[in-house]
């Protein structure tokens, strides 16, 4: 919700976040970025378009931004209603995820999924966002088709990471699943601080995820 840490410095405010983001996307330059939990508003980067979709998840918007050039291609997107948002790239579909939250949620989690493979319009998708999964949710969605090796290091790190004064366990939350026909590699996790003159931080309670994927 781009809200601001209690780790921050005092004058930190929300314009701050938005620049520290924006700055973020243009120094890694992907083609395709995917914000969830966003305050009904998403951050500008000149270098980039939204996709004119911004539903809402249980706690917050979804949004995608894509590179000026890829946007001129005129992808199509789709929206499952309360988790997803579609792109479809050619022959590759991205679905841009915050899935239901909760030890509790995993058969919700489930439905969500079985219902972003419906609505591709492609059979090749890349599942990826806040998936609030489990880890031993992994092995039912591999034999669903959806396989997802786990990021190198936990995507929520309550030990490391002190966005709020909360708990210390560590998770897998943000991560992708993808069908066969699409490898997906070059996964890294964004898990340092940004630093400030008073103390470095975290912009968010979760850390970014980013990847290439293709059709093999």
């Amino acid at each position: 919700m781009l809200e601001r840490s209690a780790q921050a410095p005092q004058q930190w405010r929300q314009e701050h976040t938005e620049a520290a983001v924006r700055e973020f996307v243009l120094e890694t330059s992907p083609d395709v970025v995917l914000f969830q939990e966003l305050p009904r508003m998403v951050p500008f980067v000149e270098s980039h378009g939204m996709i004119p979709a911004n539903p809402e998840s249980h706690s917050g918007n979804l949004a995608v931004l894509v590179k000026h050039e890829l946007l001129a291609a005129d992808p199509t997107h789709t929206i499952i209603k309360g988790c997803a948002v579609l792109t479809t790239f050619g022959d590759i579909t991205i679905a841009n995820v915050h899935c239901a939250p909760g030890s509790g949620g995993t058969s919700e989690r489930f439905e969500q999924f079985a219902q972003i493979v419906e609505a591709s319009p492609t059979p090749n998708i890349l599942i990826a966002g806040d998936t609030n999964t489990r880890v031993d949710e992994e092995q039912p969605l591999a034999d669903a088709g959806l396989l997802g090796e786990r990021p190198p290091e936990p995507t929520w790190n309550g030990s490391k990471n002190r966005f709020r004064h909360g708990s210390e366990f560590k998770a897998y939350f943000t991560r992708y699943f993808a069908t066969e026909t699409l490898s997906v590699t070059d996964v890294k996790v964004w898990s340092k601080p940004i630093d400030t003159e008073v103390r470095p931080f975290f912009l968010s309670d979760h850390f970014a995820l980013s990847g290439t994927v293709s059709l093999r």
